[in-house]
């Protein structure tokens, strides 16, 4: 199905950029770098770190489009959060990150929304064309 292609695909790339963007701060952290106008911030690197492992253990898993709704969930939350808080969680979010987190967490939760809408129809119209034997719906004669 198109729709579980696109999340998973969408979830790949996302998880892999969240884990090589947070780890790779973490090491530069850790060695004394500076990360340049990037501030550093352990717990969101590390959040990052948690949920680009976990998205890509979702894709293993071929759980994509309900990961994608509670990632989605989430990371739009954090932008709201973000903009209404100072610090929520204690992560230092400026508006770089909250814009971050409106961009991926409302295009997750369209994506999942889509891919689980899409395999619940496809998984009715599925059982209602196997009741009875028959392509119809009756039972076969």
């Amino acid at each position: 199905m198109m729709s579980q292609r696109v999340v998973r695909w969408y979830v790949l790339l996302v998880g892999a950029g969240l884990l090589l963007e947070g780890g790779g701060l973490l090491v530069a952290e850790r060695l004394g770098l500076s990360p340049g106008s990037l501030a550093t911030d352990t717990g969101h690197n590390l959040l990052h770190v948690a949920w680009g492992l976990a998205l890509l253990l979702t894709v293993v898993l071929r759980q994509t489009a309900w990961a994608a709704l509670i990632f989605g969930g989430f990371y739009f939350t954090l932008g709201v959060l973000g903009v209404v808080l100072t610090n929520p969680f204690g992560l230092q979010l400026g508006p770089g990150e909250n814009a971050f987190h409106f961009i991926v967490g409302p295009l997750a939760l369209g994506l999942g929304w889509w891919a689980v809408r899409s395999s619940s129809a496809n998984s009715a119209s599925t059982s209602a064309a196997g009741v009875g034997g028959g392509a119809s719906g009756l039972p076969a004669r």
